[in-house]
């Protein structure tokens, strides 16, 4: 069922269309016709037969049956994933010839290094590769690749690095799929590769000893690892092969937990089960790297959730690779020393304000070249290119356009002669699949459905746009560039209190394809004033008829406080439920997604 725009409130990136949209917004269109559509109604019986069953509440039962769990035994295991339940990791193809290799480095005490990348899942993959064959005795060190001198994934300069430090091995984690000349560049200089990746593999592959990467086959389990996940995989295969007892390796499902939340990949299968223990072991966790991180953070002695991992954690380990060398992230998470922790996750801290800086800075100039380079009415993509654009933050900024515009969108930062992008995607555009389309155009690429990054030629950059947009309008219709927010549930206020939520909060980790259920309730009353908090952020309270009255808060969506409360009539909003912590207890708040003015 699919509610059209009606008489709507809402600012770019969240959702308002009304009857006549003022001039400033009109090039917001297509996030101005963003539609409302509601989840199946699943079978009455079906769902009266499990709610007598597990004894949950109708509405959640609902959602739960919409999204595949249609039995007791489902539920359960769900809502307590047991480690038991992993896969085999030598149904992964090419793991076992990497464990073999991987324990003749160790029987000869040979150099390894762990080539991993700079962001989070990068620098949690290469964390938890060293710390394992560390714990194993080998004679091991890492390297993390400079993302503005070098660029992503194995690299020459890392490869010489890898010859100055005579090492005969190299693992790499989070990345390597497509590496072809750099992989034959380290087999003439006498190094084994070892390829553990997640990315989309290109046609042809690396000459490495062994590559495991679940996308190189999609019959094989785990298609939804992020690297960190691949990497714990290689893990428990070494383990298992020496012997040794794998439960050891949960110590690590705090990094595996982080690298995965951070990378967006979604919450279901195997993601599930390693994030869900993950989380908890953060809470406990024994890296004292870690515990500074959630000091400076703020989240020391609270219940830490993926949102938490994903907007607060994440961001301080991303924050010095986005600027430059993540060595000092990988250091964080490795040293087993408190005070260099101490001091290690200050500085994180610290790059990380310099990162949101550098972030609005280049939010506001992009968006100035969308108005008078772009068509956001018209065009199916968006590519932006400037010379002083720092390359650590674009990817950021291209999401942030996404939400705005919901179309692609690749941003370019050009230094002299070539200019280094990231793209961002929706749902029903693959991006990896649109850049193998203008790889003629590309000095490099990589990535996958919804993230990916390139290297081009300056004097490219107009032919790749008009290329781009080509491939997109024969990928995309009228209908995959209309927002839409899918409403799980209508909710009566009445059903909703603290019991309901604790419920509902079973069903965490949230993500990606294991999302937040977004609510319904028509008809709400506004009750005083709303009101502007923080950085723009509508604040308001609401209630129906005689039900109890709920604080609200809708993220960036301040512009619109006095139109709201212009309004006389009533509003039906989208929301989803949440306990937060406020003045040192739990209390309930509904956060607003889109709003209907009745």
């Amino acid at each position: 069922m699919v509610i059209g725009p009606r008489k709507r409130i809402t600012e770019p990136g969240l959702s308002i269309t009304g009857w006549a949209l003022l001039p400033a917004l009109r090039e917001l269109k297509k996030v101005l016709s963003l539609k409302w559509v509601f989840a199946e109604t699943p079978d009455p019986e079906a769902v009266r037969l499990l709610t007598d069953q597990t004894e949950l509440p109708p509405e959640i039962v609902r959602i739960l049956i919409n999204r595949r769990l249609v039995s007791t035994e489902l539920i359960n295991r769900f809502v307590n994933p047991d480690m038991s339940d992993l896969f085999d990791p030598f149904e992964l193809e090419g793991i076992e010839q990497a464990v073999t290799r991987i324990i003749r480095a160790l029987r000869d005490q040979e150099r390894i290094m762990v080539y991993g990348d700079y962001d989070v899942d990068g620098i949690t993959s290469a964390a938890l590769t060293f710390l394992v064959l560390n714990r194993l005795g080998a004679d091991v060190s890492y390297y993390l690749p400079n993302r503005l001198v070098e660029g992503y994934g194995l690299s020459e300069d890392g490869i010489q690095e890898a010859i100055n430090r005579k090492i005969s091995l190299i693992i790499t984690v989070d990345c390597g799929v497509t590496a072809i000349n750099e992989v034959e560049y380290a087999r003439g200089k006498g190094i084994d590769v070892i390829i553990t990746d997640h990315h989309e593999p290109g046609q042809n592959l690396p000459n490495a000893v062994s590559i495991v990467n679940p996308k190189l086959n999609a019959a094989m389990p785990g298609q939804e690892l992020a690297g960190v996940g691949v990497a714990f995989k290689l893990a428990q295969a070494l383990y298992r092969s020496l012997g040794q007892n794998d439960a050891e390796l949960e110590e690590h499902l705090d990094l595996v937990a982080m690298g995965t939340a951070a990378d967006i990949a979604p919450l279901i299968g195997e993601n599930r089960i390693l994030t869900k223990h993950g989380i908890r072991q953060i809470a406990r966790t024994n890296k004292p790297g870690l515990k500074s991180l959630c000091f400076v953070s703020g989240l020391m002695g609270k219940e830490i959730t993926s949102g938490q991992v994903v907007f607060i954690l994440a961001p301080r380990i991303n924050a010095v690779g986005r600027l430059g060398d993540p060595e000092l992230a990988i250091r964080l998470l490795t040293t087993r020393d408190d005070i260099a922790a101490t001091k290690i996750a200050r500085k994180l801290d610290e790059e990380n304000k310099l990162r949101k800086k550098l972030d609005e800075t280049t939010l506001r100039q992009a968006l100035e070249l969308v108005k008078s380079e772009c068509d956001p009415e018209n065009d199916p993509v968006i590519v932006l290119a400037a010379e002083g654009w720092h390359q650590g933050v674009i990817g950021i900024v291209a999401s942030r356009i996404v939400e705005r515009y919901h179309v692609p969108t690749v941003l370019i930062a050009i230094d002299g002669k070539e200019g280094k992008g990231s793209a961002r995607s929706i749902p029903s555009f693959h991006l990896y699949n649109a850049m193998r389309e203008c790889e003629d155009l590309l000095l490099r690429y990589g990535g996958h459905k919804y993230a990916a990054g390139l290297s081009i030629a300056t004097d490219k950059i107009p032919e790749f746009r008009e290329r781009l947009k080509k491939v997109a309008r024969g990928m995309l219709s009228d209908e995959d560039l209309t927002p839409t927010l899918t409403i799980d549930c209508y909710m009566d206020l009445d059903r909703l209190d603290e019991d309901f939520i604790r419920r509902l909060e079973e069903f965490a980790p949230f993500g990606p394809q294991n999302t937040r259920p977004v609510f319904m309730t028509g008809s709400v009353e506004l009750v005083g004033t709303p009101y502007i908090v923080g950085r723009n952020h509508l604040k308001f309270r609401a209630g129906k008829g005689n039900s109890r009255v709920f604080d609200c808060i809708g993220f960036n969506m301040g512009d619109i406080a006095r139109r709201l409360s212009a309004h006389a009539g009533t509003i039906d909003m989208a929301y989803v439920a949440e306990r937060v912590w406020w003045n040192n207890a739990h209390q309930l708040q509904l956060r607003i997604k889109d709003i209907q003015l009745n």
